[in-house]
């Protein structure tokens, strides 16, 4: 779905943009590509069928002040350097049933860190975080927000408290409330180093079981450009798991321009139905490619 001459000169341009490392401005553009697949087994018999995904994604990010790049790797620039930030992201999907008319639907998003710096400062190393999403799959629409309150515990470790509510059918269905928090520390190893992270939830929906969901993720830094990722993630109701297995890589080709590839294996847990006599089996892959361009 993307040019390649287009693409091709993207990269192009990035790399002669200079060696200014220090930025201001994030632009990101993705591209996934999914697929699910479900699998019934009954009577002896096996019927599979599967349904394609496209997503699109465009994001901006402002900087408060300019990021500084020197402390670490240039893909964890932000985080060593407790940058206060403003996204907007803009998502479009399609899914593609057989035999079906295809669903459309579109994500827009606003979301905000600030970190309180600066000399004296008795709330220095506090973050807020603010977020804001509508999502519109097909004739549906979700509304969510949340808030997170942490500090920076070391210079390298963030431990935020979060909230969110997400509302359906633009505010006349059922909502839930999610209460959870994330720990991220960051181990520098000569001029690259660890990334870790932990993150815990708890949703409450309305007249039905709870759902619990815990995840952790590392990504390893070959020096300032290149990063690999491998993460995990359980989503638990009632004794029911959906698994999430992924892993990724990042690459700064130059101080301005990072291309990333990623990919995601998601598999609940399978599904028995009249005494166990029918069995049904979903598992959901995504592959995803990025573009980030700074200044």
């Amino acid at each position: 779905m993307f040019n390649k001459t287009a693409i091709i000169t993207g990269i192009a341009l990035a790399m002669s943009a200079g060696a200014q490392a220090d930025y201001d401005w994030e632009l990101g553009a993705g591209y996934t590509q999914g697929k699910i697949s479900k699998e019934v087994k009954q009577n002896g018999a096996t019927q599979k069928t599967d349904t394609d995904t496209d997503e699109i994604d465009l994001s901006a990010t402002w900087f408060m002040e300019t990021v500084d790049t020197s402390k670490g790797p240039l893909g964890e620039a932000a985080f060593l350097d407790h940058a206060s930030s403003i996204t907007v992201v803009v998502e479009d999907g399609k899914v593609e049933l057989t035999n079906q008319n295809n669903d459309d639907g579109q994500t827009y998003e606003a979301k905000m860190r600030y970190v309180a710096e600066g000399p004296g400062w008795k709330l220095s190393g506090w973050l807020v975080d603010l977020g804001v999403k509508r999502s519109e799959p097909g004739n549906q629409k979700y509304d969510h927000y949340n808030v997170g309150v942490g500090k920076y515990i070391t210079e390298n470790t963030t431990l935020v408290f979060n909230y969110a509510n997400t509302g359906f059918n633009n505010g006349n269905g059922s909502g839930t409330d999610t209460y959870g928090g994330t720990m991220d520390h960051f181990f520098a190893i000569g001029d690259g180093g660890l990334k870790a992270e932990g993150n815990f939830s708890r949703t409450y929906v309305p007249n039905r079981d709870d759902i619990d969901n815990y995840g952790v993720g590392v990504t390893y830094y070959l020096g300032s450009n290149l990063g690999f990722g491998a993460n995990w993630e359980q989503n638990e109701i009632n004794g029911w798991e959906i698994n999430t297995y992924g892993v990724s890589a990042q690459w700064f080709i130059s101080e301005n321009f990072a291309v990333s590839l990623s990919y995601q294996d998601i598999t609940p847990d399978e599904i028995k139905l009249d005494n166990g006599a029918t069995k049904l089996e979903n598992t959901k892959e995504e592959l995803a490619v990025t573009g980030l361009f700074r200044f």
